[in-house]
């Protein structure tokens, strides 16, 4: 679950939002329409209840604890719980289910068709959901599995492979989530029809013979059956809703306010199928919603406000970073099984691997808190770390950071802290004998005082403190933060190290994704050049104002690839021609690259932009010219510039078209 609040943001982007739910929660049930088997009126109290789930007269919660509690109808033993610790939940019609804490299932309730005596065996499963007898599961490794009834292919036809990041069912059919956002459905054919096979989806849910996804700009799409005309596919106009529920014959969206809308069956109270289950309590304090036979349910919660946080269970990389490593096949970061691990080969030969803030920043500015679980067994023995890195730039990281976390080398496990600026260091090691626990960092602005903790926020528990290098050495720039791995030629595999529960708790968020593209002109190479990098603009102006004249903002791009749809645009040098170039094609990018320095030598990503055919409404074409005399190309969003161009010297430039989308300066 990937939440970025934008409260306490001293910089927001226009284009593209970041934001979504802010609140880390444990809240209270609610429930609502027909109460025959006590469903709503037997819901428990309490506010420590952190997921929810509706059979068709039984309800399940699961404590921040990891208990499980149910109640409603048990005339199939649906309430018996088995004893355990519980980390997810999920209910079929008249059966429980559960993934222990070792990642192994439990069900429990009716076993007409082996929904419950034929759950697989194992302990790598994150998610489970039920139909009416038969039953899904997500490993750990994105495969899917399926047992239970069989009748319309609800088993075997689930999909093979990984890559999937969410799954559900509904009476006879079952939908599930791919990791590229795409979608597939089998089972029961009538419920399976219309799903869209293009866009962009995030999530998704399934109950009776319909089926419920929503796109990344929070839209809500349905497809499926309405046998008795009650108005499923009628679904809420608008962007931005949080999360889906399908109930038997009727639907439910989490709003972008915290409230909650129903359609179908139960929009009244008038008669059945209308129980007023679709007829949500006027609040706005929902976080999550499920839907039963003729009942729903909500879970409220407004505690604990947080800026940033990443439990990563949906084992999926969000938008807000950016995988970054030395060498991604012999060391990397990986989402899998619930948490972040750092994988790696005897290969490693000094490698690291990071998450990379994409998009977002910290303002040393202001006080702050942040802090991640980790685990790195005792056992390793051999050289390896796993750190969170703050640096103001990541250029030139390797002279300019903070790093602090866990490790081992060959004599022993220890908690480090590594910092650097250019009038500042500090190294130290600790022994540690723990192979979990948590990295605290907390920073006092009016101090300059970054407190490096594994014990708690704050001086009194700082066991290291960094001191004058935000505001005093760095000047008080934005922060890059970096959860980070290494590993030198020490293997490490599942469950090894991993960062979990990473939690920005108070601070500034800068939110830098759109920056300006600065246009200069070289009388003397007769080139344009372009670059989103201050310091490179800044040293151009500076040192060589003979050869470089700055001629203001082309256009805006991102400094990272922080949303769906940017793409790298690379920049080539000629020294045979001596000119730059600029494409965001990939098989243009391969072809030179095959030609090889003596006649483009790559300089890397110049900034992110749109191709076409992905591009937002709010974006424009950057137009591409070529001028054969000298093999220079020109780039302008500037469409009276295009038109000039086009209209005057159509003998000197060819017109190629649209190079990428970006935005207006």
């Amino acid at each position: 679950m990937k939440r970025l609040g934008m409260s306490g943001f001293v910089a927001v982007a226009v284009a593209v939002s970041v934001s979504v739910n802010s609140s880390a929660w444990a809240g209270e049930l609610v429930a609502w329409g027909s109460d025959l088997h006590g469903q709503v009126s037997g819901a428990p109290t309490g506010a420590d209840y952190v997921a929810i789930a509706a059979g068709d007269t039984f309800g399940l919660a699961l404590t921040s604890g990891g208990a499980v509690v149910a109640w409603g109808q048990n005339s199939h033993g649906q309430r018996n719980v088995p004893a355990g610790t519980y980390t997810a939940i999920g209910a079929g019609a008249r059966f429980g289910l559960a993934i222990r804490s070792d990642g192994s299932i439990a069900a429990w309730g009716e076993d007409s068709l082996g929904q419950v005596s034929a759950a697989p065996k194992g302990d790598d499963f994150i998610a489970v959901d039920g139909g009416l007898t038969f039953a899904v599961a997500l490993k750990g490794d994105g495969s899917l599995v399926a047992w239970g009834d069989d009748r319309w292919g609800q088993v075997s036809g689930v999909p093979k492979g990984t890559g999937f990041t969410a799954v559900a069912a509904g009476d006879t059919h079952a939908v599930a989530l791919r990791s590229n956002g795409s979608l597939v459905s089998w089972g029961y054919p009538t419920a399976t029809n219309g799903m869209p096979a293009t866009g962009s989806f995030r999530a998704v849910d399934a109950g009776g013979n319909q089926s419920l996804a929503l796109t990344t700009d929070g839209v809500i799409v349905w497809w499926g059956e309405d046998p008795y005309d009650l108005g499923l596919a009628q679904v809420p106009d608008g962007t931005g809703f949080q999360a889906v529920a399908a109930g038997y014959l009727h639907a439910l969206a989490l709003s972008p306010d915290g409230s909650v809308v129903g359609w179908g069956a139960g929009a009244t109270t008038s008669a059945q199928p209308d129980f007023g289950q679709a007829n949500p309590p006027k609040r706005n304090d929902f976080v999550a919603v499920a839907g039963g036979l003729f009942f729903s349910l909500g879970l409220t919660g407004q505690t604990e406000q947080v800026l940033l946080a990443d439990d990563f269970d949906d084992n999926r990389k969000a938008v807000s970073w950016d995988l970054v490593g030395d060498d991604l096949a012999n060391c990397r970061l990986e989402e899998t099984s619930q948490r972040l691990e750092l994988r790696a080969t005897a290969k490693s030969d000094e490698l690291s691997a990071s998450y990379l803030s994409n998009g977002w920043g910290i303002d040393p500015t202001a006080g702050f808190s942040l802090k991640v679980d980790f685990r790195a067994k005792l056992t390793l023995g051999q050289a390896m770390a796993l750190s969170v890195v703050l640096t103001p730039s990541v250029k030139s990281a390797d002279m300019e950071y903070v790093r602090f976390g866990v490790g081992s080398n060959s004599f022993t496990p220890h908690y480090l802290v590594d910092a650097k600026s250019q009038t500042n260091s500090l190294n130290r090691l600790l022994s540690r004998n723990q192979a979990d626990g948590t990295l605290y960092l907390s920073y006092d602005a009016d101090r300059d005082d970054l407190y490096l903790s594994f014990t708690g926020y704050g001086a009194a528990d700082a066991w290291a403190v960094a001191r004058g290098y935000l505001q005093g050495a760095w000047g008080g720039r934005v922060l890059s933060l970096e959860l980070e791995g290494r590993s030198d030629r020490l293997p490490i595999g599942a469950g090894d190290a991993y960062f979990d529960n990473f939690v920005v708790e108070s601070g500034n968020l800068v939110v830098t994704e759109f920056d300006s593209v600065a246009r200069f002109w070289s009388p003397v190479l007769g080139d344009h050049f372009f670059t989103i990098d201050d310091e490179e603009a800044d040293d151009l102006i500076v040192n060589l104002p003979d050869v470089w004249t700055f001629e203001g903002t082309a256009f805006r791009a991102a400094t990272t690839r922080f949303a769906s749809g940017l793409a790298p645009v690379y920049r080539f040098w000629s020294d045979r021609f001596a000119k730059h170039f600029y494409t965001i094609s990939e098989a243009e990018k391969d072809t030179l690259l095959k030609a090889g320095p003596a006649v483009w030598t790559f300089e890397g990503i110049a900034f992110y932009a749109y191709p076409q055919g992905q591009q937002p409404v709010e974006t424009r074409p950057v137009y591409r010219f070529w001028k054969p005399s000298d093999n220079a190309h020109f780039y302008t969003l500037d469409e009276i510039e295009k038109d000039t161009v086009l209209k005057k010297y159509r003998d000197v430039y060819v017109f190629e078209g649209v190079a990428f989308y970006a935005l207006e300066p």
